[in-house]
């Protein structure tokens, strides 16, 4: 909407800064611009309002040198939605970009809106891992994220060797100093969902407060969303993806594990409890759908478009459910899909995403904090949901013995 500029402009800056981090690999940002409620003369002035503000943030001259502001988004591509009722989902607009995107590797789910920012080497990481996998097709790494609960002024924004643009959000990322802090939720916690600047209409608090600049949002949230059908006898699927991000990020910064998990053994067990994990969430049983349904953040996923079956796009025949909009609407299907398909699911040692008390004050108005917002799925019943839900399992289970068929027979012409 575009009754609040100052935040489009915040939005804007995010994004910039974002690709700016991604250091001149292609891009692609897709704006959604939803103007449903304004009259026509209105919705025109909106989009006239809106499209001005893209053009002046990303709109690039032909002749410019690498010395300019601009020079980062020559491999980018920024385009508009107009958006009409049905509002597109989030979803729909993952999937767009990701047919855009001209790369073999591809990296979704970042999510602009709480702040997010992705830290200084994640696009150095990214690279390195698509050269070691480049004949080990399949593989999905996921990129933590996390609240910080303090900005971070390391940044070299005096110095005279790659200084900081104006207005562009850049932090520092992991180092022997940050990784501990982060391991002992001293400074980052990966709760991102406390420090929302917003309420979600089920929350069940209503003091018109938000913590968008930092301060911690006290959790009530109802039962079956604060432990999300989790058994306390079963860690989730996210816990074990974050230790083993941590044990091998400190492994890549000091040389040796963070933990117990120094053997080879045991890493490639705790892979395979991490993808039993995922796969069993489609089980349809109340508790995985409870946790699959609740999960409260976006994985930010760097995915090889190459799938496990030899000759394969399976990543086209696993997309984002565009019917499931909403803020907290079946996040980590996707993740599961791509586990039972036969991805690898792993981590991106020593990147992540964070978001920070200076950027989530950015986008955190005061109209915002004020207001709740419907965070569950887009449907008007449960029965719906239950409906897609289910024929999305059976559609990927027909894929997946589809596949391990023509594996099987590969094998035996071979």
């Amino acid at each position: 909407h575009m009754k609040e500029e100052s935040l489009v402009q915040s939005l804007l800056a995010m994004a910039d800064s974002n690709i700016f981090l991604w250091s001149g690999q292609p891009s692609v940002l897709l704006i959604n611009v939803d103007s449903t409620e304004a009259d026509e003369g209105e919705k025109m002035s909106e989009l006239a309002k809106a499209l001005q503000l893209i053009k002046d943030k990303f709109e690039t001259d032909q002749k410019e040198t690498a010395s300019n502001q601009t020079f980062h988004l020559k491999n980018s591509l920024v385009a508009v939605v107009d958006s009409k009722k049905p509002v597109v989902s989030r979803k729909a607009l993952m999937n767009m970009a990701m047919h855009a995107a001209p790369t073999r590797w591809i990296v979704s789910g970042l999510e602009l809106e709480r702040g997010l920012v992705l830290s200084k080497e994640a696009s150095y990481f990214a690279i390195r891992e698509a050269k070691i996998y480049a004949d080990l097709p399949g593989h999905v790494f996921v990129i933590p994220q996390f609240a910080s609960k303090r900005d971070d002024t390391r940044q070299n924004s005096g110095s005279e060797v790659n200084p900081v643009p104006e207005g562009r959000v850049l932090y520092t990322g992991v180092g022997n100093d940050l990784l501990p802090t982060i391991r002992t939720k001293q400074s980052m916690t990966s709760n991102v969902a406390a420090y929302d600047c917003f309420q979600c209409s089920d929350a069940g608090v209503d003091d018109g407060a938000g913590t968008g600049a930092g301060e911690e949002l006290t959790d009530d949230r109802s039962e079956s969303r604060r432990l999300m059908g989790e058994s306390s006898s079963k860690r989730s699927v996210e816990e074990q993806i974050e230790d083993l991000w941590w044990d091998l990020s400190v492994a890549d910064v000091y040389g040796t594990p963070g933990g117990f998990r120094s053997s080879l053994d045991l890493i490639a067990k705790i892979h395979d409890r991490i993808e039993v994990s995922l796969i069993s969430l489609l089980d349809r049983s109340d508790d995985h759908l409870e946790y699959l349904r609740y999960s409260d953040k976006s994985p930010i996923l760097l995915i090889d478009r190459l799938g496990p079956h030899k000759e394969m796009m399976t990543l086209d025949l696993v997309p984002e459910v565009d019917e499931f909009g909403g803020r907290n609407c079946f996040n980590l299907l996707r993740l599961a899909q791509l586990a039972t398909v036969g991805y690898k699911v792993t981590v991106l040692p020593g990147a992540f995403a964070a978001s920070y008390p200076k950027t989530r004050a950015a986008l955190c108005t005061e109209p915002i904090m004020k207001q709740k917002q419907y965070c569950d799925c887009d449907f008007p019943s449960e029965s719906t949901i239950r409906e897609i839900l289910i024929d999305e399992v059976k559609r990927l289970g027909k894929i997946a013995v589809l596949l391990n068929e023509l594996d099987s027979r590969v094998k035996s012409v071979i």
